[in-house]
């Protein structure tokens, strides 16, 4: 009876002190293992996700680095042409990706310059207006009649007004005479009006380009 008793001491000594074992071990897993654990997961998640969000962000400067640098290109190409309307848009959109850029704002104000000064010269078109040119502007006029006589040169360039020819009179001298050219176009370089020569030979054959 009395080893009886004993042993069943003895059991219960063991079931307290497995339950407390059990207890502790549950208690540090659950305690500080998982959630130091679960921190370390999360840590990392949010490390792989952050290196991915720079990467997403190297990749998207890249792109509009490489869209503002061809959006420059073809603006620049468009001004070369005088195609002011498509210069005008090309370097806004450039603007727009990098503000802080000085160089397509720059080259806005000159677009911008040269579109107000071609619907001047429309307006005074359509009011019938002829502009005249008396003073050098460093341009490339293309000359197709060239007169001593203001009042022909005039009335040639009236007629080729009404015609909704853009023109000019530009006076200028040669063999220190005072003439009256009627100009139909003018670029900022030789090579341009030059080039554009070809263009107007249904002025005839005597069209020439005039520095002034």
């Amino acid at each position: 009876m009395s080893e009886s008793n004993s042993s069943g001491r003895v059991i219960i000594v063991i079931a307290i002190v497995t339950v407390i074992v059990l207890g502790a071990i549950g208690a540090w897993y659950f305690g500080f293992y998982k959630p130091e654990q679960e921190a370390k997961e999360q840590a990392r998640l949010e490390q792989i996700a952050q290196a991915e969000a720079e990467k997403k962000r190297q990749e998207d400067a890249a792109r509009r680095k490489a869209r503002y640098d061809q959006l420059i290109t073809d603006g620049d190409s468009a001004f070369d042409q005088e195609d002011w309307e498509s210069a005008r848009s090309l370097y806004s959109e450039a603007s727009s990706l990098f503000p802080n850029e000085p160089y397509p704002q720059n080259q806005l104000n000159l677009v911008n310059g040269k579109l107000d000064e071609i619907a001047e010269r429309e307006a005074k078109r359509a009011a019938g207006e002829i502009e005249t040119i008396t003073t050098p502007t460093g341009r490339y006029y293309v000359i197709v009649s060239s007169n001593i006589d203001d009042d022909l040169a005039m009335d040639y360039a009236q007629k080729l007004s009404e015609e909704g020819t853009n023109v000019k009179l530009v006076q200028h001298n040669y063999n220190e005479l005072p003439f009256h050219g009627v100009s139909v176009a003018d670029y900022d370089t030789w090579d341009q009006a030059n080039a554009a020569l070809a263009s107007f030979s249904n002025f005839g054959a005597n069209v020439w380009v005039l520095k002034y």
